[in-house]
């Protein structure tokens, strides 16, 4: 019979296997599903992948380099179909072959999507997946996800989002039918080879971001007194204490109030975001005179959190959407065992999340 060598390489599918892999199979058909369930980050996924032949046995090569003990090339695997397998170490010069008993397979393994390599992420909070670089070939000048001899006879590539991400585009350099069904988007081709898949998302509170970034002036963020950053559960703004009150104060100073007159106006009557307000503080106990107004910096942490949202609530932001914590010297960012590092423990934190629908 004609053998056939299965081989992917540099996509989300290699690096949920191992860093290099190769499949034998003696089968001229293959048929192949891969289904990447994302996690909440935007880069943690869990993925299903299940190959069918007509092959007896199937094997998958690693690559020495990254284990010497076969076993630990499944430290991320989650499940494997049949598990029914042996190692040959000894065959293949640079290779361990899992040796699976079945032309047919199925594996769940967990991974991370690699920055340098496969994710991209804008200034502007936009994700774009690609499994080429544009350059890189292997053997017989094949890329993406590919197949040898002969093509896929069916490929199906399924991603399934989380709802805290909106999908923006996907396409394929291969012809093949799209389909989305609610946060899900799957490409089914025949008779495929080479595959390339571009992808972009973005968490949805990427409006707001934008937003927010007209509100908080390049000026001001340069300063380093204001931060704001986006994340995939939503966007976090950092005020230095000192941005908002005067030297152990929870009174709110007059330029405090210019900030928060400018952020309220943006979160004005939003009844799909909720606003965690929280206090920060260093580790300086409080003493004399302060402390008989403020206990500890607790105290002082929730009367700047409580001072924030009532300004807020004044200045029409739904109350039902406003929270305010007090975490006092519990979450340093920085050092408390320099003056700079202190400044920087004492602020005010805003989290902007968007309401599930």
């Amino acid at each position: 019979m004609k053998k056939l060598i299965l081989l992917s390489i540099k996509s989300l599918s290699v690096t949920i296997l191992s860093s290099c892999f190769f499949s034998y199979a003696y089968a001229l058909q293959v048929i192949s599903e891969k289904i990447i369930f994302l996690n909440d980050d935007g880069k943690a996924y869990v993925r299903y992948d299940t190959t069918r032949t007509s092959s007896p046995s199937y094997d998958i090569w690693f690559n020495k380099e990254h284990s010497q003990a076969p076993e630990q090339y499944l430290k991320d695997y989650l499940y494997i179909y049949p598990n029914d397998y042996k190692w040959d170490t000894s065959s293949q010069t640079g290779y361990d072959l899992m040796k699976i008993s079945s032309g047919s397979y199925a594996t769940l393994i967990q991974g991370e999507l690699h920055s340098e390599s496969e994710i991209n992420i804008s200034e502007d909070g936009v994700y774009t997946y690609s499994n080429w670089d544009g350059k890189t070939r292997m053997a017989d000048n094949h890329y993406g996800v590919w197949n040898k001899p002969d093509n896929f006879s069916q490929l199906v590539y399924a991603w399934v989002f989380p709802q805290n991400f909106n999908i923006i585009s996907y396409q394929s350099n291969r012809k093949g039918k799209w389909v989305k069904r609610n946060n899900t988007i799957t490409y089914y081709g025949k008779n495929v080879n080479d595959l390339v898949f571009t992808i972009k998302y973005q968490p949805r509170s990427n409006a707001m971001y934008k937003e927010l970034l007209k509100v908080i002036n390049k000026k001001e963020r340069d300063k380093d007194q204001i931060q704001l950053e986006q994340n995939t559960k939503g966007v976090k703004i950092t005020l230095a204490a000192t941005v908002l009150f005067p030297s152990g104060s929870s009174q709110l100073s007059n330029s405090g109030a210019v900030i928060l007159r400018r952020l309220s106006k943006a979160f004005s009557k939003r009844d799909d975001i909720n606003i965690v307000i929280e206090g920060h503080s260093d580790n300086v106990p409080i003493k004399g005179g302060l402390a008989k107004k403020y206990k500890t910096n607790w105290e002082l942490s929730s009367a700047r959190s409580l001072t924030v949202l009532h300004y807020m609530a004044e200045h029409n932001v739904l109350e039902s959407r406003l929270e305010s914590r007090a975490l006092g010297s519990l979450r340093p960012i920085a050092s408390n065992d320099t003056e700079q590092g202190r400044s920087k423990n004492r602020r005010i934190e805003i989290m902007v999340v968007p309401v599930k629908q």
